[in-house]
């Protein structure tokens, strides 16, 4: 059977630090093999990304591999949907792997669904699990322990902040979460409630922020006008964090909240390498799924 990674729960702890290790044991982000020649992989955007087709694009290629995509203007997304079952097994004689972006996978059975090809979710909705594992990766590489770290999430949800609540239970991070008043959270405390790790909800932006180690600015598609002048990582609400504060982006800058530029400009900023590792993880990720010789985990 066909191994996928839908998201962090779904991966489990022992594949989830595996991917981790070996994406901080890599010797060089942008190595060139040939461990994707003669491998299709075909991406499937529901949404226009251009930092995850940049990203998942140049992890195939670096690898040998080709790559053919299918953005959100065409009909595919009615084409699966009313012809999944005869679609995919067609699908199986072109290409060797698919990464998905964009569509909520909470309630795909894979095992129900006998792929003869790997599923990769390159970010949805309700689970980004590439992100997640480049961002512990990032955090391992600058603290090099998780026992006693805070992260600090503001902002509106995606599925950067599910992973990452999905990953406190392999994890040892402590995470705190200050989303917008209309926010739903309620399913994110039974996740949490479920998991039984150490995620706590706070109200404001000041108080998930107050003596982190690390700061998430989360995404802003849901804040209003007024809100946006508030939800901000501003140079004094970093200075409630620990002094060695890192701040960490769970989108694209024009995705994320406001970010000062003085704050995206310093030290503090793990843009660049968080962009790094999220390469170095789709490369681990594509030898996890085709290579069978650790059936294991």
């Amino acid at each position: 059977m066909a191994r996928h990674i839908l998201s962090i729960k779904g991966l489990g702890e022992k594949a989830s630090w595996l991917l981790v290790q070996q994406a901080l044991g890599m010797p060089e982000p942008k190595l060139q093999t040939d461990f994707m020649a003669q491998r299709v992989a075909l991406l499937m955007f529901s949404q226009h990304s251009l930092p995850e087709r940049l990203c998942v694009s140049a992890a195939v290629r670096q690898m040998g591999g080709a790559v053919v995509y299918e953005g959100n203007r065409g009909s595919w997304r009615t084409e699966m949907s009313d012809y999944q079952e005869q679609l995919l097994p067609v699908f199986s004689y072109y290409i060797d792997c698919l990464y998905m972006y964009g569509l909520p996978v909470g309630g795909w059975d894979m095992e129900a669904s006998c792929l003869r090809f790997p599923l990769i979710n390159a970010g949805s909705p309700d689970a980004h699990p590439a992100h997640a594992l480049a961002d512990i990766a990032c955090m391992l590489r600058n603290s090099r322990y998780l026992d006693g770290v805070t992260c600090a999430w503001i902002g509106c949800v995606n599925g950067t902040l599910h992973s990452l609540i999905e990953a406190t239970a392999w994890f040892p991070f402590a995470l705190r979460v200050a989303v917008p008043s209309h926010t739903d959270i309620a399913p994110l405390r039974e996740a949490v409630a479920r998991l039984g790790t150490s995620v706590t909800f706070v109200e404001t932006p000041e108080e998930a922020v107050r003596g982190a180690n690390y700061v998430f600015a989360g995404c802003r598609s849901g804040l209003t006008d007024e809100e946006r002048d508030h939800w901000r990582v501003e140079p004094a609400l970093l200075a409630k964090a620990a002094g060695d504060v890192r701040l960490m982006l769970s989108a694209s800058p024009v995705a994320a909240i406001g970010v000062d530029d003085s704050i995206l400009a310093s030290k503090a900023s793990l843009l660049v390498q968080q962009a790094e590792y999220r390469l170095r993880v789709h490369k681990r990720m594509l030898h996890w799924v085709f290579l069978d010789n650790e059936s294991g985990i």
